[in-house]
């Protein structure tokens, strides 16, 4: 029987999570779940920020809600997702997007450089999967989308050496995470962008003008994305058209890692 491609995106009375939704991808995924039909709970260190974004999400009839959570802090991370279910009922999609970045050369990178990138990028994502996967796995039901990186499936040149090991870290877990679920029925996906329009990007090209130049010579497609472009893969991801997909990195990248 073939369903209805509307209803195959469909997210029409699912809870979602999405954590780094104030400000660039995470805030893109958090509008495009809403659209779907998604109730959509905006996480982010920066309430004001995950507040702008659910204004924006309920200004287009839209339903979303904001949790203030340092993603690295797990006992917030518990109470966070106790929070979002007691408000909107169980979490049936989880995006995972909080990360930042540390530039410097690997010879010279500090210890704080190392640890914070890590902690944010890696640990943090972990804190969520966790807590929110063994409540999926009860329920026997679940979509998890970790935002990695294609610094995670290939080498970068830019001083990110911590960031691409904390993306790499991600891979590794979700797929780890992918086989452990499955028989729960709880799906771990990544996407692994190449540079997108984001605040991380924009700071380190107003940094270091000449990155815009590095960053589009990677890309076959000749141009950094916009945030807008990862709506399309997260929906995807989140919803019944990806019903046999787990375990898997959809790259949205240009063509970046086809080199």
């Amino acid at each position: 029987m073939v369903t209805a491609a509307a209803d195959l995106f469909d997210l029409a009375g699912q809870t979602a999570v999405v954590t780094g939704a104030g400000s660039g991808l995470g805030a893109a995924i958090a509008g495009g779940l809403a659209a779907f039909g998604a109730t959509v709970v905006a996480v982010d260190v920066d309430m004001a920020a995950a507040e702008a974004v659910v204004a924006a999400i309920r200004a287009r009839g839209g339903d979303a809600d904001a949790v203030e959570c340092d993603v690295t802090d797990r006992p917030r991370v518990e109470s966070a997702v106790l929070e979002a279910e007691t408000k909107h009922g169980p979490v049936r999609v989880l995006a995972t997007s909080a990360g930042i970045g540390m530039r410097s050369p690997a010879a010279d990178m500090s210890d704080r450089q190392w640890s914070r990138v890590i902690d944010v990028n890696l640990t943090g994502t972990w804190n969520w999967n966790q807590v929110v996967g063994r409540r999926m796995a009860e329920r026997r039901a679940g979509s998890i989308i970790n935002v990695a990186s294609v610094a995670g499936l290939v080498g970068v040149t830019t001083g990110n050496v911590n960031y691409a090991a904390s993306k790499g870290g991600v891979i590794a877990m979700m797929r780890t995470l992918a086989l452990e679920w499955a028989p729960a029925h709880v799906r771990v996906n990544a996407l692994a962008p190449t540079h997108f329009r984001t605040p991380l990007i924009e700071n380190a090209i107003r940094d270091q003008p000449e990155l815009l130049d590095y960053y589009v010579g990677n890309i076959p497609l000749g141009r950094i994305g916009e945030p807008a472009e990862i709506v399309g893969p997260a929906v995807f991801l989140a919803s019944a058209a990806s019903s046999m997909v787990t375990g898997h990195v959809l790259a949205v990248d240009g063509g970046h890692t086809a080199r």
